[in-house]
């Protein structure tokens, strides 16, 4: 047997083969096809890959794992042993990801815990959410200098006022100040067109999510909108890949670390080590859900009597979560829905499938649970 371990980068890579008896050797190859093609004619199915998860890292992988005997990819977050030196370099990075692929195959005992790859379809909402929060964060970041420029010149005008697109024309001509109305029409104009791409963006995503049943259960929770529950559905891919809703909150970044010794317990921040689009759209909509849910209420106002606001709001976020998924694994709706906000929310989702011609599978989906 021989085992490779692979330190990536975006112009190259460095491999380390340890053999079965203890010999090595580090080969640094370019990261393109004739690189690609040299270190596959080094491989065969008695060969153990270990990689890193990076921007590249599936793409590269699919160029070779049918030629070996397993590919692991490894969550960087879960792997700090490749730091635990003084003297880093991708030749030593790589001896190390070998050295520990190496025991984990010799052991049978996992020392990792594997990333898996996700579907085609998966890695592309994927890339169109990372899109979405670029998005987004150009429209606040306009918002915030329009606001900041009236504040500026004295104009004391709320922000709901401001952006009301009803108020935008009026806006743009406030202020007899030139200068002043320059930047406001070059702002507002820039704003428009971003929010028309995100628009666009937003219909694609929700086009091509594949999810149609795991949806129509999220978003029998009010506060869970579609794109809320194609965010969780692109994180996790399926409810089943995990034991129970501890792990799931965790995966979702919802989950604190903790430090206890003795009788010393330590409340730390979120592990980092999983995805974060979810709560990137529960967090803006947790008090809907709380709100239509009267022991969530409950455990909410007593909390916050005597906790920080900001450490009760992650632990509603993590109840929901958890809410959510029992939801998903039980594969039945909210205990507290509103049947006419879930039937809203799915007739407009339905509506946008059919003006964009999508047929076939989806659509009965659809037709059974308009009915």
């Amino acid at each position: 047997m021989r085992f490779v371990g692979i330190d990536l980068h975006t112009n190259c890579f460095t491999c380390c083969y340890i053999e079965e008896n203890g010999g090595k050797r580090t080969i640094t190859y370019t990261l393109d096809d004739e690189g690609i093609n040299e270190f596959r004619k080094t491989l065969d199915k008695t060969t153990h890959v270990l990689i890193e998860a990076t921007l590249n890292t599936f793409a590269f992988v699919e160029r070779f794992q049918e030629l070996v005997g397993s590919v692991t990819i490894a969550n960087t977050y879960k792997l700090k042993i490749i730091s635990f030196t003084n003297k880093k370099t991708d030749r030593v990075d790589a001896e190390k990801l070998a050295r520990i692929i190496k025991a984990q195959v010799m052991s049978g005992e996992e020392q990792i815990q594997p990333v898996s790859i996700p579907p085609k379809v998966v890695q592309d909402l994927r890339a169109l959410f990372s899109t979405y929060r670029l998005l987004t964060k150009e429209i606040t970041i306009t918002k915030n200098r329009i606001h900041s420029l009236l504040k500026q010149h004295l104009l004391q005008i709320s922000r709901a006022e401001v952006f009301n697109k009803k108020n935008r024309a009026a806006v743009r001509e406030i202020s007899d100040d030139p200068v002043l109305r320059f930047q406001l029409n070059l702002l507002f104009d820039s704003l428009e067109v971003v929010e028309t791409k995100l628009d666009a963006l937003s219909e694609q995503i929700q086009v091509t999510a594949p999810f149609l049943h795991e949806i129509d259960i999220l978003t029998s929770m009010k506060g869970v909108s579609v794109m809320g529950a194609i965010a969780l559905m692109s994180d996790i891919i399926s409810v089943d890949r995990f034991p129970n809703s501890k792990h799931f909150a965790s995966y979702l970044r919802s989950a604190p670390k903790v430090a206890s010794s003795n009788e010393t317990t330590i409340i730390k921040r979120t592990n980092r080590w999983g995805r974060r689009m979810t709560m990137v759209f529960l967090s803006q909509s947790a008090h809907h859900c709380r709100d239509a849910d009267p022991h969530l209420l409950h455990w909410y106002e007593k909390l916050t009597q005597y906790k920080k606001k900001g450490l009760v709001r992650m632990g509603l976020c993590r109840r929901v979560i958890t809410q959510l998924y029992q939801m998903l694994k039980n594969d039945e709706y909210c205990y507290y829905r509103d049947v006419a906000n879930h039937a809203s929310k799915m007739a407009a989702y339905l509506a946008l499938l059919s003006r964009h011609g999508i047929v076939g599978e989806r659509t009965e989906s659809a037709q059974k649970i308009a009915s």
